[in-house]
């Protein structure tokens, strides 16, 4: 007797643990835009974050501007507001308001990274403008600007990605200036993060970052598409805590080509866009691999050079497909949400219920491997 009830808690135990960790599995999908300068028609589009509105924002970035649509996909509107064309420049004496209105009056040159503080300020890094701007989201109108061209610390040479922490600091990858600065939201320079590379002749190379993320854990993880890898630091000291990734592309587990941007997954996972891969990637928070979601195409489900990603509340995946000029939508199939209901009730100890929703994954899906688990 003591040995069946200690083989059927093992059994239960097991099968909690299968469906706690259930994978995504996004079974459906749909795109939205195509290329072009109209409302949903983007060029080369790269970052996407929730807004406080419930919206979602995305850097159009060589039509140089940003778009704002609902969760569906359906357009809102544009940022900054597009000017009248006889709205003339306005002259004035105050050296930071002519910034903005060129900046204004430019409709931003490339963004590309995007971030809101705790405020619901929106911050947007200029790569050609090497700049930041902060933008009043309910407005469209910029606030300020952040940084100039230069090396200096508070200077910025092609800023791609940004993120900010709840302790509103500024995490920023400056591309060509080979480093990370954390700043606070006036611009001043906390501290910097440069990775190195040890080269086969002696000496070392500064990577180039491309993708800035803070984690649950107030770590911060950098993207570095030209050395293929993935970096979580620990800001406190300046060491790595784990490395995903190779110094050479690859598709195999644990290889990358090209990653770009970083986004929060479930289960503390982490998605990476494998851009050069045209796939999703997902890590646990310890670095190691997990899944990878889609292929390279332009039907919906696939991809091409994906870049900014967001996994809402629902566990809806969405990306900016770089190359297809478009966002694409990936959404949880009938047995994906059967799985995350089971999970539910693996938490409340309803196993009945459970048993009836793994009936019903199995007649969907006679061969799924969590569910026969």
């Amino acid at each position: 007797m003591k040995r069946f009830s200690f083989l059927l808690l093992a059994s239960v135990l097991l099968l909690q643990a299968n469906i706690l960790e259930a994978s995504l599995d996004f079974s459906v999908f749909h795109t939205r835009g195509f290329e072009g300068k109209a409302e949903l028609e983007f060029n080369q589009p790269e970052d996407i974050v929730p807004a406080p509105d419930g919206n979602y924002v995305i850097a159009d970035t060589n039509n140089n501007r940003l778009q704002v649509f609902t969760p569906e996909g359906n357009f809102v509107r544009i940022i900054p507001p597009p000017k009248p064309k006889n709205d003339a420049l306005t002259a004035t004496s105050d050296n930071k308001t002519a910034t903005n209105n060129k900046v204004q009056n430019s409709n931003l040159r490339r963004p590309v990274g995007l971030a809101f503080d705790n405020d619901g300020l929106l911050y947007v890094t200029l790569m050609n403008n090497d700049q930041i701007v902060v933008i009043d989201y309910a407005t469209g109108q910029i606030k300020r600007t952040i940084g100039s061209s230069g090396k200096k610390q508070g200077q910025f040479w092609a800023p791609m990605d940004i993120d900010i922490d709840d302790q509103n600091r500024i995490a920023v990858a400056e591309f060509r200036n080979r480093r990370v600065q954390i700043l606070d939201l006036e611009g001043n320079c906390i501290k910097d993060i440069i990775y190195q590379e040890q080269l086969a002749k002696g000496g070392v190379r500064n990577l180039e970052p491309r993708g800035v993320f803070w984690s649950q854990d107030g770590d911060l993880i950098v993207t570095y598409p030209n050395y293929h890898q993935v970096v979580c630091w620990n800001i406190t000291d300046g060491t790595v805590r784990w490395r995903y990734g190779g110094d050479k592309p690859g598709r195999d587990k644990g290889l990358l080509n090209n990653p770009s941007y970083i986004a929060q997954g479930t289960e503390s996972r982490l998605m990476i866009s494998d851009t050069k891969n045209n796939r999703i990637v997902e890590i646990t928070r310890e670095g190691k691999y997990y899944d990878s979601h889609s292929s390279k195409g332009s039907a919906p489900g696939k991809l091409n050079l994906p870049r900014g990603l967001y996994l809402t509340q629902d566990e809806a995946l969405i990306v900016s497909d770089s190359g297809n000029s478009r966002i694409h939508f990936f959404t949880a199939g009938p047995t994906t949400l059967l799985l995350k209901e089971a999970k539910e009730l693996a938490r409340a100890d309803e196993w009945s219920n459970v048993m009836v929703n793994v009936e019903r994954i199995l007649q969907l899906q006679p061969n799924n491997e969590q569910a026969l688990d």
